[in-house]
């Protein structure tokens, strides 16, 4: 099946560019794809609704509608669509945190920082994420990594929140949830018993991790100072590509 890949860049030679060096990388791993370049926001909405896209490369800084706002309309229609965010600098890209994007590419970007986040986009979309076996209801599943808000411990269980607002229970003792997840660098012991995974953070006040979802929970007080720059580090990582 064809991918649609989707950017969105006032620039005329910063998308071109693009589009060349994605289109190059996707002949090297011999799939097909169908690249859609924008020059505006509104130009892609006014599309988006007839045929998804499966990544959306959008700059952050654009005249009509910044990429941020384009990607809040986006995010309304498919919370699934994988945005890397374009910026010139690393400040605007704390901006997007509240999409939580994919990844970022800061401009001029390096081909082979483009490569390492296409090689990553195709892994996630591919659904070779990492996976772990839970109950839910009576039967065993497996669920990926990044369909995990956070886990918790309950008594002799580990009771695990989902994306899609779901509660599943873990087969494995705390401990061990905790050595095999917190192996992923998406995963943190913010307090006593409670691993989250800092995709699905929608805001941190430094006392408190607040998830997408809905639930919150506290930082632990004896090493708080730590788990927020462990977060705030983590955020960088995210856009060490950039670098």
């Amino acid at each position: 099946m064809e991918w649609r890949i989707a950017i969105v860049d006032d620039l005329k030679m910063d998308r071109e560019r693009l589009q060349k060096d994605v289109a190059k990388w996707y002949a090297k791993q011999g799939t097909d794809v169908e690249i859609c370049v924008y020059d505006s926001g509104a130009a892609m909405l006014s599309e988006f609704s007839k045929d998804k896209f499966r990544i959306a490369f959008l700059d952050i800084r654009m005249d009509d509608m910044t990429g941020i706002e384009l990607a809040e309309h986006l995010r309304e229609e498919d919370t699934a669509l994988l945005i890397c965010f374009l910026t010139t600098s690393r400040e605007y890209a704390f901006d997007a945190f509240p999409i939580h994007p994919f990844d970022y590419l800061i401009k001029p970007y390096k081909e082979e920082q483009l490569n390492h986040v296409l090689a990553e986009a195709n892994r996630a979309l591919s659904g070779s994420e990492p996976e772990i076996a839970v109950k839910i209801g009576k039967s065993e599943v497996k669920v990926a990594y990044g369909q995990i808000v956070s886990a918790i411990s309950q008594g002799h269980t580990v009771l695990f929140r989902l994306t899609d607002g779901s509660v599943a229970r873990g087969l494995l003792t705390f401990g061990e949830t905790e050595r095999i997840l917190t192996a992923d660098e998406r995963f943190l012991l913010c307090n006593r018993g409670v691993l989250v995974n800092m995709d699905h953070v929608a805001s941190m006040d430094g006392e408190l991790f607040k998830m997408n979802e809905g639930s919150s929970f506290p930082l632990r007080t004896k090493n708080r100072p730590e788990l927020i720059r462990q977060f705030s580090q983590y955020q960088i990582t995210r856009m060490r590509r950039g670098r």
